[in-house]
């Protein structure tokens, strides 16, 4: 069976979409991911894919550009479905599945939908009552797709796989150091960045034998790497992205977040504790919806930018980087609440719910 796996814009539409398209593959099935072009540094070799020519919509220039190169876009996704015939068209969320699930409809094609986030998307709000399913990731999402299943969001096979010690080993951490990861969303985050750097001194000088590993985001990076260069702190590693995300989480002991959904179902199963911070723009404020299950089930703690200052921060990271006992027990908390493997119960539902309709 052909598929098509079409999302993009930032990483959390990608990251379940490499997800599914492993175990598709691995069943025997031939997927395909649709993206923007933006998103190409995003996959890793091996993937076919193909590019959509479209860009996000936003102010009234992107607004016109956006619709200007719609048009071209339906015109190389017929082209695509032409050439591949897929009897699935799966999106994932985004402005890129958009012209994408249109064309599904045109077609006659079998129209899936993944949702990672509490609140969905307007995309997939739109063709909700066109899909055969729609798969979330939040028991929340129910309240706007009630006929959806709640199977979680897929996460890459490497995160199942990866080792601690190995992973500290590689990094040159000892086994009793303790390492701090800092992430800001696969875009970064300015404020989020700014505010991290004005607690570095105060964390080096209350944790002992700390490692930070910081990803601050491309825009961002020569800034951050310019005022840690001054202040010359080798603990302090900072990348603009990291490629190898799951063996650095399997290294951590606690990780400063965004509360995406991509990053949330990445945390749970390593296991690893704790600070989102949900991003304040977020499309109807999805962020914070992500991140209040984690908090009421003592998996992760949570608290809007409007209120987090240096002092409150500091307090955080610090007091939870003392205390193992109370990372083990949020450690335990999540790996009790994970429900493993997403991508395999998505999967093996499309595809039960294709051999229904052939019949076969």
């Amino acid at each position: 069976m052909n598929i098509f796996l079409c999302g993009g814009g930032t990483a959390g539409h990608i990251t379940p979409a490499l997800a599914l398209y492993d175990t598709f593959k691995e069943q025997g099935h031939e997927p395909r991911l649709i993206i923007s072009e933006k998103d190409i540094s995003i996959i890793p070799q091996g993937y076919d894919y193909s590019t959509l020519k479209l860009t996000a919509p936003g102010n009234i220039t992107k607004n016109i550009l956006f619709i200007f190169r719609f048009a071209f876009s339906l015109v190389d996704g017929f082209t695509l479905i032409s050439r591949y015939k897929p009897q699935v068209i799966l999106g994932m969320g985004g402005f890129v599945s958009f012209p994408m699930l249109i064309l599904a409809l045109l077609r006659k094609i079998e129209i899936f939908l993944c949702d990672q986030n509490s609140v969905p998307g307007k995309v997939n709000k739109l063709f909700y009552n066109k899909a055969k399913m729609v798969y979330l990731s939040f028991s929340k999402s129910l309240e706007f797709m009630p006929k959806g299943k709640v199977f979680g969001n897929p996460v890459r096979r490497e995160f199942y796989i990866t080792n601690r010690d190995v992973a500290r080993i590689t990094l040159g951490i000892g086994k009793s150091d303790k390492v701090l990861i800092v992430m800001g969303g696969s875009q970064g985050s300015l404020k989020l960045n700014n505010l991290f750097f004005s607690v570095i001194n105060k964390l080096n000088a209350g944790v002992e034998n700390l490692h930070i590993f910081w990803l601050c985001g491309s825009k961002w990076y020569k800034d951050m790497q310019s005022k840690i260069s001054k202040i010359k702190l080798s603990n302090v590693h900072i990348f603009s992205y990291y490629k190898d995300i799951p063996s650095l989480l399997s290294a951590g002991d606690f990780a400063l977040s965004r509360a995406g959904s991509s990053s949330i179902a990445e945390l749970m199963v390593i296991g690893l504790p704790s600070l989102l911070v949900p991003f304040p723009y977020a499309t109807d404020n999805h962020q914070y919806y992500n991140a209040r299950e984690m908090l009421h089930k003592d998996m992760a703690y949570l608290i809007k930018e409007s209120l987090l200052d240096s002092d409150r921060l500091a307090n955080i990271l610090i007091s939870n980087l003392n205390d193992q006992n109370r990372l083990n027990t949020m450690k335990e908390n999540i790996l009790i609440a994970e429900a493993n493997k997403a991508d395999v119960f998505i999967v093996n539902d499309i595809i039960n719910e294709m051999s229904e309709k052939t019949g076969s």
